[in-house]
């Protein structure tokens, strides 16, 4: 059978139990950075389920720069306080605790609360935008194999045309994996996947009830998870909950036996008032730890579950899974469109590879303390948040304000982000209360998240003299329309401004957010370089770090530009 020539740009295969979010994140992104692909899913069939439904408030900005917020906030619950009730009994209120502190939004974090929203609708809202770009969804496609070559990829898709098996060849550039724990991309690219595979008998039943008689402004829990615990969750589908069952001894037949499962569900409430109805997407979860060596090799790369599985406890699986394919997405589409050396991939396992082994040991902690009924278990503030995740250590980030983390080890990859200083692999801060020079009259202002966008890099210039501002855009120019940004802020209280060059946006700090967000004193000329995955590559003080950081993201030879 011949093999098509090159059609498609990147082939990604989804999770095979209904195109994960993973996949749909990664090829949004290169959809909206005018990349080509083909998503293949090999389950014919789109699941219910509640599973990844804590959004935490980075995947909320993420989801801000890929346009898909609105349409998620319009669904999303808002993290609720946990009740627990006393046995025997199951009525009367044991304590009621909050899962989170609901906290104010700031100026650099507009979006600090978690939310909830079953993966299913997440799903549909980054299909739908998928489908406004063109792209599709193939359900039922398999990935039977693939193989590398120097300039491509040879996979064989296996289609179901009835009862027989449609059989393709594809050739594209590049092959990314999220298909998965059991997927077939990192079993044949030969990954390791260290870990462990708990022997201690433990698992906890998931899945949707109906249910009537229980508000829908708490967690409820009846017992610890260890001593057979039950806590049924208020979804955004009004009367339906999500269940964790624990301590559950015959799974195979609660699996499939849905009076089976009722009736358990009954004796660990010990309650008459409840009426549970109909059940849906029922799993089991057994405590499996494991994460990849290296997120890729050559053209093939893997993200989400199919590189680390974990604990659900602390809501940070699906939320690694979309900061995974965010990070990748940039750095495919530079090497892609030849602005970047194919090198610039080696970044995503360098930067990924420490942030998801500190994930794995947070939330494997979490799953312990709540088995053990450690109140610390159900907590979901603080660093779970992932607003302090970063890249202090990584190659390509440049700092000439504050010396370079020689590795992951001499930080805190999933907290230094929010240790008060602002560097280089940090989360870059909004600023709202930016004036374009030229409307005060009118009123309007922006913020930087509304500047921010997976399609290009962002330079910030503050007080930059008028020369070097001169030097800076024209280093910006040299790169294709559209791929790096300017943007020429201006001191709080600067009436009117005389702006240098042509930056794309030329405003003033009416609030004075940006200076103190990105940490600049008026008097010293600064310029912050934002990637496209909204984390700070660069905080330089002159032309010289400008181009030292774009020969490392953007040169493929290293010479000056």
């Amino acid at each position: 059978m011949a093999t098509s020539p090159i059609s498609v740009l990147i082939l990604i295969v989804v999770t095979q139990a209904g195109a994960g979010p993973t996949g749909l994140v990664l090829g949004l992104t290169l959809l909206q950075n005018g990349i080509q692909v083909r998503i293949v899913d090999k389950d014919p069939n789109r699941h219910p389920g509640q599973r990844g439904s804590g959004l935490q408030p980075r995947t909320l900005e993420l989801f801000h720069f890929l346009g898909v917020l609105d349409d998620v906030d319009a669904m999303a619950l808002s993290i609720m306080p946990r009740r627990e009730y006393k046995l025997p009994g199951g009525t009367e209120t044991l304590k009621v605790a909050m899962i989170a502190a609901i906290e104010d939004p700031t100026p650099s974090t507009p979006y600090v609360n978690a939310r909830l929203l079953g993966q299913y609708n997440t799903e549909a809202i980054l299909r739908a935008h998928i489908e406004r770009l063109g792209g599709t969804v193939e359900y039922g496609t398999e990935l039977r194999g693939f193989e590398q070559h120097p300039d491509h990829i040879e996979a064989t898709l296996v289609t179901k045309d009835g009862e027989k098996d449609k059989t393709e060849t594809l050739a594209s550039h590049w092959l990314v994996g999220t298909d998965g724990a059991r997927g077939v991309v990192r079993k044949q690219l030969g990954l390791s996947f260290i870990g462990e595979t708990r022997t201690d008998g433990v698992v906890i039943l998931l899945g949707l009830v109906e249910v009537q008689g229980l508000d829908a402004k708490h967690w409820h829990q009846w017992a610890e998870m260890n001593a057979g615990g039950l806590v049924l969750i208020p979804t955004e589908r009004t009367g339906y909950y999500s269940f964790l069952l624990g301590g559950v001894q015959d799974v195979e037949k609660l699996l499939v036996d849905r009076d089976a499962l009722v009736e358990t569900l009954l004796n660990r409430v010990e309650r008459q008032d409840l009426v549970f109805g109909k059940v849906e997407a029922v799993s089991s979860y057994r405590p499996n730890i494991r994460m990849v060596d290296k997120f890729g090799e050559g053209r093939v790369f893997v993200a989400g579950d199919a590189a680390h599985v974990h604990s659900p406890a602390g809501g940070q699986g699906l939320n690694s899974s979309v900061q995974d394919a965010f990070n990748l997405a940039w750095k495919l589409t530079l090497v892609e469109k030849g602005l970047a050396s194919p090198s610039l991939l080696a970044t995503y396992t360098e930067e990924r590879l420490p942030v998801i082994a500190a994930m794995l040991q947070k939330s494997t902690d979490l799953y312990d303390a709540m088995r053990k009924g450690d109140q610390r278990g159900w907590e979901r503030g603080g660093n779970l948040r992932m607003l302090g995740v970063n890249y202090r250590w990584s190659s390509i980030v440049v700092d000439e304000r504050t010396p370079k983390a020689q590795s992951p080890e001499s930080v805190n990859p999933y907290g230094s982000g929010t240790d008060g200083d602002l560097r280089a692999g940090d989360r870059a801060p909004d600023a709202p209360g930016l004036v374009s020079v030229g409307s005060e009259e009118a009123g309007g202002s922006t913020s930087l998240f509304s500047v921010f966008r997976p399609s290009h890099h962002t330079a910030l210039l503050f007080n930059l003299p008028a020369e070097e501002t001169e030097q800076v855009l024209r280093v910006a120019q040299k790169y294709p329309s559209g791929s790096v940004k300017t943007v020429s802020i201006y001191p709080q209280g600067t009436s009117v401004p005389n702006v240098i060059g042509r930056p794309d946006l030329a405003v003033v700090d009416k609030d004075g957010h940006a200076y103190a967000g990105y940490q600049v004193s008026p008097e010293k000329p600064t310029i912050v370089i934002v990637r496209p995955d909204g984390v700070v590559g660069g905080i330089v003080y002159g032309l010289s770090g400008v181009e030292q950081y774009f020969r490392g993201v953007f040169d493929a030879t290293g010479d000056a530009l």
